[in-house]
Order: C-alpha cells, then structure tokens, then sequence
C-alpha cells in the first residue's frame, strides 16, 4: 500500500504559481493546487489588516472571500448596482445599459421582458470539469450544478451557399460523413498484406463505417431517411458528398471546438442562472467575514505615495476617500487605465496599457415555444453554428419538456462583435433574427419568438468593463512585459491587480478564481511577490473561442 503525503502550504503555493506563470499545465485547464489557506496562520485580534478591494466582480468577490477567512477587514467597492462584473444573468425586469454613440454617458438598451422564471446568461455560461476551483466554491457555497451540454449530434452548422436557409447540415451528418470519406480514402492506399496493414485497414472499417470492400456509402451514425416504422428499417441518410464537405469548410467555423480539452465533456452550470454564484459568495462574505461591501461606489483615482493605500471614489454624488493597508484591484485594465494612478512605475503603467479587450456581443431570445425540442428537430441543448455573424446558437441546458424557454441567439467576437455593438439594439435583434432564421424557420414567425422579448448586450460598450476579456497575444512581445507585470504588485506590496485577465485562463471564472487565491497567497506571504523569470502568455484567442 502506497502513502502519499500532503502537500505543504509552501509546495501547494509554488504549484498555483507555477500554474499562474504558465509553467504548469496544461494552460486551458485550470487545474493545479491552491494553497492550504486552512493550514495559513491568522492574525491575532486587534492586529488584523485592511484591504480595499476595487470592483466586485468574480475575481474580487474571490479575493474577499480568501481574505476575510484569514481575518482581513476587507471593503468592496463596486461601480454598478449589482455585484458580479461579467457574470451577469438577465431576468425579467433587468435594466442593461451601455455607453453610448460616442462612449461616454450610460444610456439604456433594454428592460427584460423575459416570463417570470426564465433566464438567460449574458457572460459566462458554462463550467468545465476541470475548473477545479469553480466547482469547489460552488460545492463550498452550496450552489446547485446541473449539465451543461455543449454539443449534440442533433446540432446544427449552416454554410452561406452550402446549405440551404432553413435546411442546414445535421453534426452528426458531418462528422459521421467527413470520417467515413476520410477512412476510405485511407483504406485505398493500403497494398500489404502484413498482420500489421491488415489491423489497420480493419481499425479503418469500423472508425469510418466502411464496408467490407473499404468504401463508404453513408453511415446509421449519420441518421436515417426517415423515423423508424414497424414494417420496415429505413436507410442511413444518404452521404453528404466529400467535395461538398470540403467546399464548405465547415471546420473553419468552430465545428470541432468542442473536441478541445478546454470545452470537452462533462460540463456544468449552476441551476436557475450562472449568477447563484455571485449571490453566494456575496452573501457569504457580508455575513460570515468582516467584509462590507458598498454599491455605487466608483473609483477615480489610486494613490501610493503615502503609507498604505490611498482610494478616491464617487459614492451618493460625494467625492469620498478611503485608506487601507493593501488595495487589491478587480477593475478591468481599459477602465483601470483611466483612472488617475499616482505612484505607479512606469512598468505598471505600461503594462495597464498594453493590452486591450476583445470586443464580444451576445443576443438572447424567449420562445414561446421550445420549437426545437420538437419531432422535426429534436435538440436539447448544445450549439449550432454559421458563417453568419451571429456566429453560434446556443440551446438551453435545463427546463427540458417545459412551454417556453430562452435561446442565446448570437454570441460573436472580434469584427462581427465590433460591427454589431455599432448598432441600435433593434437592428441587432433584426440582424440576429436574420442569422437564427437561417438555422430555424421558426425565426420568421414572430409570436413565435416575439421581437420585443429579444435582449442583446456589447460587453466592450458595457460601463464599467468595456470589453469581454483581455486579448493576450502570447507572440506580441509587449503583451510577454505586461502579463508578468500584472502578477507583482506595486508600492512595495501593497497594490495587485485580480481577475481573468491576470491569468492563464482570460475570459473563464476559473482564472478569475485563480488570481484571487494567488493575490491572497502573496498578501499573506505564502507566495514571492516576483514572478518567475519566464512567464508564459495566455493565449486569449483560443483560450475563448477555440481557434
């Protein structure tokens, strides 16, 4: 019988700061030790340091939770209304805003519409089984998980030109078609008759559904012609054609996304909306530690230069000030930028600087009618996906069999993101329509999925965040400079940044989580406050949209 001894608080530190600098892996997957805060010392009473944390979003939320455990005083202070950040669940009666035409005054965009009970996540819609943490403080927390399905075979891809409006390709379709072409075409090189060859033209027979002759003429993986009958078996569905698969170029838009480790099976998401997490750690940290959390607070200005940490902040139509011994920032780096920063280096101001946020929009609609549960369609969750700038549609992961339910009807990045936060929100409803009419016909019947119920959001015109998730290119050297920057804090100890975008993990709660636990290590001294000599830049690209 083996022994396996327990990692000390020191070991478990090294290891998340191995995972932080990129030097453990895998990067996409958020795995790693965290340091045994449990085993950590407290301090004693009366002596317990403050903590000014900036921005109460995941990170910061994460932040105030590890650091109120270990007896920090810790204040919040959150810009909006709500705390949360990017985790943002929209229900009925929701008021969205964003900046307007010429990026500065907040104005309103929609009120929710949604029925009483239906929800639709606008940020963050999924949990991987690998985000380790994620799933821990969910378990800590108490937060309900359900499945979160990412794909199905029943799902869907329209090429424009390539598949009909109305009459896209089935996954399974392509998948099941590509492989047979692909193993037969193999299987024809094939002239030995070793026992080697002769293995490995039957691995081929049954990887592509081949006949026995090594051809393939379609597959029951791809489905069949029409529903079974008591008299007869139907035929497979007829092969779509090789040179029509490879015309379309289906792989181009995201089709074996879900094949990567970072969106593989089993996926999750908490029960009745992603923000049960945000409600738990919120409500945990204002009344199980000395944490305070004040709303419509917004921070203007950081300073240094004195002992501690100085805060100026807007709050009530007063201009406030706030001192702490550390200040730990969850502000998105381009609101971060704008702030006036005294006693930085010029280092951190680079760095603040160097990195922008990927632009991304999302569209959501309510069905009266969860018409693709139906015996023509027959999907229950996953992702369609299309060339049209939606880019992908996602079908909803619980409430199966009930009337009505909510569909995320876009969800795009980079020029189609920028093209359509350019918009109205009504013209983005009519242009998402456009796109998801392509996919499904029932898009053209509006009491069907009604226009006024329709929500859409341009997270990089969003107050507050301006942006879906910093856009580290590990190849740009400036981003190599910036992103070990962010990991060492400023003014002696004092100041650090938190959140994704100080993470391997930009875009994902996991990184957000990460960050916060590797800021609380090196506050409390479980962690150096240098990074490593070599740190590896996340790759945000592929990180969140898988290309």
């Amino acid at each position: 019988m083996s022994t396996r001894t327990s990692a000390t608080p020191s070991e478990s530190a090294q290891s998340l700061h191995h995972a932080m600098s990129g030097l453990a892996g895998p990067l996409s997957s958020g795995e790693g030790a965290a340091p045994d805060f449990a085993a950590a010392p407290r301090a004693a009473a009366g002596e317990e340091k403050s903590v000014l944390i900036l921005g109460a979003g995941v990170g910061g939320l994460t932040a105030a939770y590890e650091l109120g455990k270990l007896g920090y005083r810790c204040t919040v202070l959150e810009p909006q209304e709500r705390t949360g950040g990017r985790n943002r669940t929209a229900r009925n009666g929701d008021k969205l805003y964003e900046l307007d035409g010429e990026g500065n005054a907040p104005v309103l965009t929609h009120t929710c519409g949604f029925d009483k009970g239906l929800y639709l996540n606008l940020g963050p819609g999924r949990i991987p089984y690998h985000h380790r943490r994620v799933l821990k403080y969910c378990t800590d927390l108490k937060v309900a998980l359900e499945p979160y399905v990412m794909e199905t075979t029943a799902n869907v891809l329209h090429r424009a030109g390539h598949t009909p409006p109305g009459r896209p390709w089935r996954n399974r379709r392509i998948a099941n078609d590509t492989r047979g072409h692909l193993a037969a075409l193999l299987s024809a090189t094939l002239t030995g008759r070793d026992e080697f060859t002769g293995l490995l033209r039957d691995l081929l027979r049954k990887f592509g559904d081949l006949d026995e002759e090594g051809e393939y003429h379609g597959s029951t993986r791809s489905g069949y012609t029409e529903p079974l009958d008591v008299h007869d078996f139907p035929a497979p569905a007829p092969p779509l054609g090789l040179a029509d698969l490879v015309t379309s170029e289906f792989w181009k838009h995201r089709f074996y996304q879900p094949v990567d480790y970072l969106w593989q099976a089993m996926m999750f998401q908490p029960v009745g909306g992603m923000d049960k997490i945000v409600t738990a750690l919120t409500e945990r940290i204002t009344s199980a530690y000395d944490v305070t959390v004040a709303l419509k607070a917004e921070v203007t200005s950081v300073d240094l230069t004195g002992d501690g940490v100085g805060v100026t902040y807007r709050s009530g139509g007063k201009e406030m000030t706030a001192k702490a011994d550390y200040c730990v920032s969850n502000i998105p780096l381009p609101v971060l930028k704008q702030l006036t920063l005294t006693g930085f280096s010029r280092e951190f101001a680079n760095a603040v600087t160097a990195v922008d946020y990927a632009p991304t929009c999302k569209v959501g609609w309510q069905a009266n009618r969860r018409f693709w549960e139906d015996d023509h369609h027959q999907i229950y969750g996953g992702i369609s996906w299309t060339d049209h700038p939606i880019t992908q549609f996602w079908y909803p992961s619980n409430d199966y069999f009930s009337q009505a339910g909510t569909l995320t009807g876009a969800y795009n990045f980079g020029d189609h993101a920028e093209d359509m936060g350019k918009r109205s929100p009504a013209e983005r409803l009519a242009l998402a329509r456009d796109g998801a009419a392509q996919l499904h016909k029932e898009f053209l019947e509006k009491t069907t999925v009604p226009q006024d119920l329709g929500v859409t959001i341009a997270w990089h015109k969003v107050p507050h965040q301006l942006g879906g998730w910093a856009d580290w290119d590990p190849s740009d050297p400036a981003h190599q400079v910036a992103y070990k920057q962010l990991l060492q804090p400023e003014g002696e100890g004092r100041f650090y940044v938190v959140g994704d975008q100080a993470s391997p993990l930009p875009g994902w709660q996991e990184g957000a989580m990460m960050s916060a636990q590797y800021v609380t290590a090196q506050i409390h001294g479980l962690l150096p406050r240098t990074a490593p000599e070599t740190v590896q830049v996340p790759d945000a690209a592929f990180l969140t949209q898988g290309l």
